[in-house]
């Protein structure tokens, strides 16, 4: 059962600066009896650490992307595949369940805050990776995968809106409200 000591556990292993590691989505041998779709570009995988019915990874094969931040414009498409490995997933494993009982999206990377300041980086595995949790459990879909803390999560379809250019800043208020705040005292000690 997921309780409070796993939470901190797994804030406690985040990287929280970049440190470039042997990456684990890399290592076909570190997840291959766990796969459950593959094509050309893209591997989807069962979670090892389960927060529903089902837990899917869905990434690409090649490590050219760390996180959503990197995305751009032009990597659309990539968004767009993934979206169709989750409908193609869900359709063969549980055509049943409603759409609102499933609970897809990306964990926030590596973000400026200010100049060289960064805000924490949120996902444990730098290389790109979409979760896809079928009847979430209450807890983990609250504090781990958070649909209401944009800080840490953001769903496929904000990614694919913005990529798309139909969302034109999706800086959280609170984001906004902080780096105005440490520009405003930068600012103050610089006059003194």
């Amino acid at each position: 059962m997921w309780n409070i000591w796993s939470f901190f556990h797994y804030l406690a292993n985040l990287e929280w600066r970049e440190v470039r590691k042997d990456c684990v989505f890399c290592d076909r041998s570190k997840f291959e009896s766990n796969i459950v779709h593959e094509d050309d570009n893209l591997i989807a995988i069962n979670n090892i650490r389960n927060a529903g019915m089902y837990h899917w990874i869905i990434m690409p094969k090649s490590h050219d992307w760390r996180d959503i931040e990197g995305l751009e414009p032009q990597d659309a498409h990539l968004v767009q595949s993934m979206i169709k490995v989750k409908k193609h997933l869900l359709e063969k494993h549980c055509p049943m369940v409603s759409p609102t009982d499933v609970h897809t999206g990306f964990h926030r990377g590596r973000r400026v805050l200010l100049g060289d300041i960064y805000w924490p980086d949120i996902i444990s595995i730098h290389h790109l990776h979409m979760h896809v949790i079928v009847e979430p459990q209450f807890w983990l879909k609250f504090f781990k995968y958070p649909p209401w803390l944009s800080l840490m999560w953001k769903s496929e379809e904000q990614v694919e809106r913005e990529l798309n250019g139909k969302q034109e800043n999706d800086e959280p208020w609170l984001f906004y409200f902080v780096r105005i705040v440490i520009k405003r005292i930068y600012k103050g000690n610089k006059s003194d």
